[in-house]
């Protein structure tokens, strides 16, 4: 089996769509998304229509349990809080419906012996983050008794592979904000790309490939800018220009 993972999408489509083109030239057998498709982005209904459209397996993200539970943003940065109201009030009940029904977390066979599982943060919340620092007691902690040979996580918006016993941990960075890690000051800075992984299981051998694709920021900045969305100058101002 072959599958392309993507995470953290975050109402990029500019960045979306230039993955799903090169996904569609590695002949995968499945796509599967890990959460935090629509908010924060400039293209929130765009991108959850392209993910039904192609019957992606999703995840729920922490930033999809926001646009559902609008009251869990009360603490976060203005900014933040106006961006997630900004995306939920522009999604209808059936996009809304939509988001509800990830589960999360979901397994996928790589063979007949070997199983993936996929989540968002971690198996004990959406909100944690497993950077390539996290001590393996945490690791420990968070996989006891889990018999998965492939653990796939987002979230950190980072990318990822790192072994841990006999399990191989992998995140696919992000599709629609990759941060620099580990980061220069108080805030991450946005790469100017999009990231995903393939995992492939061939006769018995897998392989984790970790991809970076360019992206147009120029075309991204006009998108964003007529959008609507809120303070785009100060999202905008994030970016590694």
């Amino acid at each position: 089996m072959r599958y392309a993972i993507i995470s953290d999408i975050h109402g990029n489509l500019h960045s979306l769509e230039l993955v799903l083109t090169d996904i569609q030239k590695a002949a995968v057998d499945q796509i599967i998304c890990l959460g935090d498709v629509a908010s924060l982005g400039p293209k929130p209904v765009e991108v959850i229509a392209r993910l039904r459209g192609l019957e992606i397996p999703t995840i729920m993200g922490n930033h999809d349990d926001y646009l559902l539970n609008l009251q869990l943003t009360e603490n976060h940065h203005p900014w933040l809080r106006a961006m997630e109201k900004w995306a939920a009030e522009k999604l209808s009940k059936d996009e809304l419906d939509f988001l509800q029904s990830f589960p999360s977390q979901l397994s996928f066979p790589l063979d007949k012996d070997t199983t993936m599982l996929c989540f968002h943060g971690s198996l004990r919340s959406s909100e944690e983050f497993l950077y390539p620092t996290v001590t393996p007691e945490t690791l420990d902690e968070i996989f006891s008794g889990q018999d998965a040979k492939v653990l796939v996580g987002g979230h950190t918006h980072v990318q990822m592979i790192r072994q841990h016993g006999h399990m191989t941990l992998l995140n696919p960075g992000s599709v629609g904000m990759p941060f620099e890690f580990p980061t220069r000051g108080p805030e991450p800075l946005a790469l100017l790309r999009a990231e995903y992984a393939i995992i492939d299981m061939t006769d018995g051998k897998l392989t984790f490939d970790l991809y970076q694709l360019p992206i147009d920021f120029e075309l991204f900045t006009a998108t964003a800018i007529a959008s609507g969305m809120p303070e785009v100058d100060l999202w905008l101002s994030t970016w590694d220009v």
